[in-house]
């Protein structure tokens, strides 16, 4: 969580960044960008940070500087080295050898990414890239971008991007990283154009298109009527904008008056600490979000967080859809939901990423993130490397039985979807039908027993 997803990876944004958040759920942002560290001292020199520097550590710094001087005095080289690296590689050691997989150092260009994405409003031309059999595809365009404006269609080929064989420029890569490399090429300021050169299988065409690059939103909330007079909610992550996309979505639906509403919160990798509290809010009329705890042991409670202008869903019957990829943020909901007996969990166990981390500027717009604490539910349930457990067990399947009909939806969204656990919601808020699938063997959560890695990230996902 940040205070301020693994989610299944499905292709990359390309709005002016390639969508990547590292896997937080619980971010902290910090409101001081001003330089709070030591700067780095130059090379054999000593400095005010190193002499403000605790007596235990300056014997260490020592070692680190002689180190320095030695690879700045002997190393053999034939080009300059570049300081920079070696302080960003210093200050990269120094992080993992902490052993924690969500404290780490971004460079100014990832930085500035995970700003953006935040924000929930990112610069380019809007469109989701997936790399597949060789082939750099539109995954989706998003919802009034200039790439859907411009009759991008889910499925086309990027040949070129202004004159640029896409063949060659992405030659070698595989998966995210060539998504990632052909994102930024096209990735751009507002106002500037950028020519792509498209193959269109349906019709056998190879065309043209000029775009306008825009200040494009990042939609994180969906909501559709379902059969059964159902209202589904689905959030694919916690950003600045989430709160108000979910005060829009849920205020359209409960003016239909549905019988019940389901809350779908899978494959989210989390985000934002506040937007959390802020939607546990719409369902909770007061009391404590979580918990916090320090390394020094102490807990601290943080309330619910809601405003005269939030949503009223307060009584309504609600269902919290969970899988494996439910982390962090998403975790934070589901179980202060559940702890104040206003939702039952359906699906799968989460994640069970139960830290929070405080985004920290750095003097160049570079920044750290650490992990500054561990949360518990308000219950005080400890979820990290854990996971909360559904109240109704329903592994995902999608066999003709579990069809759902989504009879009010955008005209580029499917007219159905075949899904076992959506099913089995809307079953258990219109009927006395309850699953009886039995649960898999605990066993230990994808933390535990996923090999040491760097922090997890998750890409923009498209899933309706």
């Amino acid at each position: 969580m940040v205070r301020i997803s693994r989610a299944v990876a499905v292709g990359a944004l390309v709005s002016g960044l390639i969508a990547i958040l590292a896997f937080v759920g619980g971010i902290v942002v910090a409101q001081r960008w001003g330089n709070r560290l030591p700067q780095v001292a130059a090379a054999g020199s000593s400095s005010n940070a190193q002499a403000s520097t605790p007596d235990k550590a300056e014997a260490d710094f020592k070692v680190f500087w002689q180190v320095w001087n030695l690879v700045d005095d002997r190393f053999y080289h034939k080009e300059p080295l570049n300081y920079r690296d070696m302080t960003y590689g210093a200050i990269e050691g120094m992080l993992r050898s902490l052993g924690d997989d969500y404290t780490f150092f971004e460079e100014p260009q990832a930085a500035e990414q995970t700003r953006e994405r935040i924000s929930g409003q990112v610069e380019g031309i809007g469109a989701y890239l997936e790399h597949k059999d060789g082939k750099l595809l539109i995954l989706s365009p998003i919802e009034e971008s200039p790439a859907e404006r411009a009759g991008v269609q889910a499925g086309d080929q990027i040949l070129k991007v202004d004159d640029i064989e896409m063949a060659t420029y992405i030659e070698g890569l595989e998966g995210n990283e060539a998504s990632r490399k052909a994102a930024e090429l096209i990735r751009g300021k507002q106002g500037t154009p950028v020519k792509l050169t498209l193959f269109r299988a349906s019709s056998n065409q190879t065309f043209e298109l000029s775009i306008v690059r825009d200040s494009v939103p990042l939609v994180s909330v969906r909501s559709y009527l379902l059969d059964g007079n159902v209202g589904y909610v689905q959030v694919s992550e916690f950003k600045d904008t989430t709160t108000g996309e979910l005060d829009r979505q849920l205020k359209n639906l409960m003016a239909q008056q549905p019988k019940g509403l389901i809350l779908d919160l899978r494959n989210n990798p989390g985000g934002l600490l506040t937007s959390g509290r802020q939607m546990i809010g719409r369902f909770v009329a007061n009391g404590v979000a979580l918990q916090e705890e320090f390394s020094d042991g102490t807990l601290e409670n943080l309330a619910i967080e809601r405003d005269s202008n939030a949503a009223d869903a307060l009584d309504i019957p609600l269902i919290v859809l969970t899988n494996n990829g439910s982390a962090s943020a998403s975790e934070i909901v589901a179980g202060a939901l559940r702890d104040h007996k206003r939702a039952m969990l359906l699906g799968e166990k989460t994640f069970g990423k139960g830290s929070v981390q405080s985004i920290e500027p750095l003097a160049d717009n570079s920044s750290l993130r650490v992990t500054i604490a561990h949360w518990l539910t308000p219950n005080g349930t400890e979820i990290h490397k854990k996971g909360l457990e559904p109240d109704y067990y329903v592994p995902f399947q999608q066999d003709d039985q579990y069809l759902i009909k989504f009879p009010q939806r955008r005209p580029t969204d499917p007219e159905s979807a075949k899904d076992s656990q959506l099913w089995w919601a809307v079953k258990l808020l219109t009927s006395d039908e309850r699953p009886s699938f039995t649960a898999p063997t605990p066993t230990p959560s994808a933390e535990e027993s996923a090999a040491p890695s760097p922090a997890p990230q998750a890409t923009e996902t498209t899933t309706p």
